[in-house]
């Protein structure tokens, strides 16, 4: 699929080190040093940006955020984002590759709230003064690289993580069941296939449980369908593709595999309110 935002890898960031799973480097230098990464784009690894001080905002998949001092933001693979920050900014961009994390913890990932790329808040407000000392710690094992970095870092992020995940569950009360790496599992099988499969019955299957408690996992949990979810993500593809590319309607509509472009225009419009057009034109004001 076409589109006019980059996707980057780490070996974008990572030039010299160009075999290595994860990355590290100080919010302030990689603004400063890696030319337009300020605008759109999107990336191939999970993203853990720690915002110290300064202020700006960070928009991630057409939802922006107000940043400022004492912030994580959590991203994953796909996700596209932009952002606007002040001059004074400080902080930490931490990157690194699933199956790196999954090594050692293979499912661990799925179990992490903030993870979920549409459905969850992907900041946490951190007061605990704990974080600046593990990013600090982390970035001097990073920039050390001296032996058994891989295994001391990994051990860093994991930390991190699951304090976050506890700081999460605290500020956002309920939102944690054993339902979590279901629909996490669901979410990656979208991510991966929502083009081809439209029939939630499918991706049911590849989960070995019923459309039935699919739909109900998803219901007590975040008060949608698997159907709804399924929605939502086609929909966030093509708002991409009608704010990054100069694709046409119908172009955009046969890339999302609508045979008809009519039935796109209606599907969109029933989903968002807007006729894709509209949307493309409010992008542009």
């Amino acid at each position: 699929m076409s589109t006019e935002f980059p996707t980057y890898n780490i070996q974008a960031f990572q030039r010299y080190e160009p075999d290595v799973p994860f990355f590290m480097t100080p919010l302030e230098k990689l603004v400063r040093e890696f030319k337009g990464i300020d605008k759109s784009h999107s990336h191939t690894f999970y993203l853990l940006m720690w915002i110290k001080e300064g202020h700006g905002t960070h928009t991630i998949d057409f939802r922006t955020y107000e940043v400022g001092p004492h912030q994580l933001y959590f991203l994953t693979p796909g996700q596209v984002h932009s952002w606007e920050l002040s001059p004074d900014i400080k902080g930490y961009n931490l990157f690194f590759e699933p199956n790196y994390f999954r090594s050692r913890f293979p499912n661990r990932l799925f179990a992490y709230p903030f993870y979920h790329s549409h459905q969850h808040r992907p900041l946490l407000e951190v007061t605990d003064e704990t974080f600046v000392s593990l990013y600090e710690l982390m970035y001097q094992e990073y920039a050390a690289a001296e032996i058994n970095r891989s295994e001391v870092f990994l051990s860093y992020l994991h930390i991190i993580l699951e304090k976050a995940n506890r700081v999460y569950q605290n500020q956002w009360p309920g939102e944690s069941t054993h339902y979590y790496d279901r629909i996490r599992q669901y979410e990656e099988l979208l991510e991966e296939q929502f083009l081809d499969v439209r029939e939630v019955k499918t991706y049911a299957e590849q989960l070995h449980i019923s459309p039935n408690h699919l739909n109900n996992i998803c219901k007590t949990l975040l008060g949608k369908t698997a159907s709804q979810l399924l929605y939502e993500r086609i929909i966030i593809e093509a708002k991409r593709l009608l704010t990054h590319t100069a694709l046409s309607i119908k172009e955009i509509g046969y890339l999302l595999h609508f045979e008809d472009p009519s039935y796109f225009v209606r599907f969109f419009r029933t989903h968002t309110g807007q006729t894709p057009l509209d949307f493309r034109e409010s992008q542009n004001r």
